[in-house]
């Protein structure tokens, strides 16, 4: 009884004191991280700057004749295809903290650390029409590492716009385990940007937000989904709005046949984790997603299509293709065009559920690519590609940019 009665003391003093904490909190000077302050009210002003080379080159968009080029952080590049065979950059177009965006029309939807702005690509370089919707996203106050001690953050000093390493004296704070990203490049605030009609689409702390952009840049909230964890990833999978969470592979789908409200219809289990899926009707084609850090597939590369049930719920496989590893993949009319170890390779998916390598392109590793009517744009490592696709059978490279 009294060795009991000890038991009893000695978990009540390790719940009281943090005692016998299994992770204890440490002290003295301790690696962490420190907060990196901007106080300049002007840290989010949006600039029109003179073009220049890419540092860290990104995700490709279009507007008509202009390629748009993310630079991570910075902005975007404006490249003039007015030329395909001489392409140009024309201006570099300053968003700090930019991460991702969409064009829609005559307007750019990006984020601005944490603000969604709408820029009107039509008056460029003239900026005095864009449009703001202060605090879309959560600005997070702690540094993307899980577990990771830092110095607490003192919005006194100014909005945090980055992390750095350093010690931390007697730390105070320490990110809790569901903060859990291995690359500080992946931390963003937006999982996605989606404009479908007259409405725009976004996540936020696991919560969905839908806007009415009857007014391109006075975006208005219409609706707010709560959720419970982070959203990774929000896209179009048909006419249904889809999202994947951090960490799962289910995708959730949501009916938006009322745009300014959004409804959950049913959750979708892709047959195998990390695969690109393009969805075409009641069809859709997959490929594993070799372009993800995180995702290294097991079986051998293979484009497979399924049929999807009428009621979103189940993937049956249809037919299936041996292929080559691949990075990136998009559809064009009744091809798939799929950035490969071999450069770029074409399946024709005219008759679904048969589909059929149709040709090859030999080129460099493209993990990015858009199509804008004929033309297609491939991102490599070194080097922005574009090629005639009039003639998928024999597609031809008009261009090469170097970063």
């Amino acid at each position: 009884m009294t060795r009991l009665l000890f038991t009893y003391v000695l978990l009540a003093t390790c719940f009281l004191l943090g005692g016998c904490d299994q992770d204890p909190w440490m002290r003295g000077a301790v690696e962490g991280y420190l907060p990196v302050y901007d106080n300049n009210p002007t840290f989010k002003q949006i600039s029109y700057q003179p073009a220049r080379s890419s540092v860290h080159p990104g995700k490709l968009y279009t507007y008509g004749k202009l390629v748009l080029q993310a630079e991570s952080d910075s902005g975007l590049h404006l490249i003039s295809y007015q030329d395909p065979a001489h392409p140009v950059r024309t201006a570099f177009l300053r968003i700090p903290g930019f991460r991702t965006a969409t064009v829609k029309g005559d307007y750019l939807y990006a984020d601005n650390y944490n603000d969604l702005v709408v820029i009107p690509l039509k008056e460029l370089p003239s900026l005095s029409h864009v449009g703001r919707v202060p605090g879309m996203w959560t600005q997070k106050d702690f540094p993307p590492f899980e577990g990771a001690y830092f110095e607490c953050v003192d919005h006194s000093k100014g909005a945090v716009i980055g992390w750095q390493k350093g010690i931390v004296n007697n730390p105070q704070c320490r990110a809790d385990r569901g903060h859990k990203d291995t690359d500080p490049s992946q931390l963003k605030l937006s999982a996605g940007i989606v404009v479908e009609g007259e409405y725009l689409y976004v996540s936020d702390k696991g919560n969905l937000m839908s806007y009415s952009i009857a007014q391109p840049t006075a975006p208005v909230l219409k609706q707010q989904l709560t959720g419970t964890d982070r959203i990774d990833s929000i896209y179009m999978f048909n006419e249904l709005l889809a999202t994947v969470r951090k960490e799962r592979s289910r995708i959730s789908l949501y009916d938006l046949s009322n745009p300014a409200i959004i409804n959950y219809k049913t959750g979708l289990t892709p047959p195998y984790a990390c695969e690109i899926l393009v969805p075409a009707g009641k069809y859709v084609y997959s490929v594993g997603n070799y372009n993800f850090m995180m995702c290294s597939p097991s079986k051998e590369p293979e484009v497979n299509v399924y049929e999807l049930s009428a009621d979103y719920n189940t993937l049956t496989l249809a037919g299936s293709l041996q292929f080559d590893t691949t990075y990136a993949v998009i559809r064009g009319g009744n091809y798939l065009y799929a950035g490969t170890t071999k450069g770029i390779s074409i399946v024709d998916v005219s008759a679904p559920p048969v589909i059929t390598r149709f040709a090859e392109k030999q080129g460099d590793i493209y993990t990015d690519m858009i199509i804008e009517g004929t033309l297609l744009f491939a991102r490599s490592a070194t080097w922005i590609a574009c090629y005639d696709i009039s003639s998928p059978a024999s597609i031809t490279l008009i261009s090469k940019l170097a970063y």
